[in-house]
């Protein structure tokens, strides 16, 4: 098997797997490979080989950072924005892959970072109460910068006063959930990097123990009502709150997803896997609704524990 003696060879040959961490990163499309070899020796090898192969994967952004920075030109915010959520994943999914080697579950990972998260949020509105206005402009100096660069792509199909007004609402909305996206890509990231790498090592050492762990994520009844306290304060409109929800969403609709995946595991049928890929389909074409419903699947379970219910299909 090709993949067990890739693997191999990497553990075999440090020097080389760090080259190889280091350079990889560099490469658009298969640059997540650097820190997906970074993790998976945090998940073999330890805390310490794994913190100096991550680093190999974090260098180069820093560096590409370095040079942005002496450039004459400013990059735009979505470049900066790029490479530090590039650059906070890795780090995070150095720290889950380091829970998750001292025997910490995905149910436990996926709540403390969702609790993270929403501290950091919560302290950023403390410090800076006007950062919906920052991220207001910070959106509108873009939208600016890139209409100059691309005038003939982005030009609008409506009127320039229609336009003017569909790119302001569209801008007034993003900006009270713009901190929460940020730190829910970065979590999200980090999670779908340590997924990986965890079935890479589950590939070659320890086969079908991924998807045993991946159908069993239950959250607690704590985050349960964070979650129902946190809903009603969004539908008052509480800014903090607000910029929360885009992270709760995540986590329970990652918990919602193992828990109907743990159903279809559960029955005998053939074409069940067709069925869960028209699944997948009309949740991908029915977003944002999908995210919110399969949130309220693992909320339900939260109380019910539906795993412990039904057994058989």
């Amino acid at each position: 098997m090709w993949l067990k003696r890739f693997t191999d060879y990497l553990f075999q040959h440090r020097w080389q797997a760090l080259l190889l961490t280091f350079v990889s990163t560099f490469i658009p499309v298969i640059g997540i490979i650097g820190i997906l070899i970074a993790a998976l020796v945090t998940l073999v090898k330890g805390v310490v080989e794994g913190a100096i192969f991550t680093f190999a994967a974090i260098l180069p952004y820093l560096i590409t950072s370095a040079l942005s920075s002496s450039s004459e030109v400013a990059p735009p915010l979505v470049a900066w924005a790029a490479i530090g959520v590039a650059v906070l994943s890795n780090v995070l999914t150095w720290v889950f892959a380091v829970m998750l080697r001292r025997q910490s579950s995905f149910s436990q990972i996926l709540q403390i970072a969702a609790l993270c998260g929403v501290l950091v949020i919560s302290i950023i509105h403390l410090i800076y109460p006007d950062v919906a206005t920052w991220w207001g402009n910070q959106l509108q100096s873009y939208y600016h910068q890139a209409a100059a660069i691309a005038p003939d792509v982005l030009k609008p199909p409506l009127s320039p006063s229609a336009a003017n007004e569909t790119q302001l609402e569209s801008i007034n909305i993003t900006k009270h959930y713009a901190t929460g996206l940020m730190i829910a890509a970065i979590i999200f990231n980090a999670i779908l990097q340590l997924i990986v790498a965890r079935w890479w090592q589950a590939i070659v050492f320890n086969p079908g123990n991924l998807r045993v762990e991946l159908r069993s994520i239950r959250l607690s009844q704590l985050a349960g009502i964070l979650f129902i306290v946190s809903l009603v304060f969004s539908y008052l409109g509480n800014s903090v709150v607000l910029d929360i929800m885009p992270i709760l969403y995540i986590l329970f609709a990652s918990a919602g997803l193992s828990l109907i995946h743990y159903l279809f595991g559960l029955s005998y049928s053939a074409t069940k896997w067709f069925w869960l890929s028209a699944l997948y389909i009309t949740l991908i074409f029915t977003l944002p609704v999908s995210v919110l419903l399969v949130a309220m699947v693992a909320l339900v379970d939260v109380w019910a524990d539906v795993r412990k219910r039904i057994k058989k299909v």
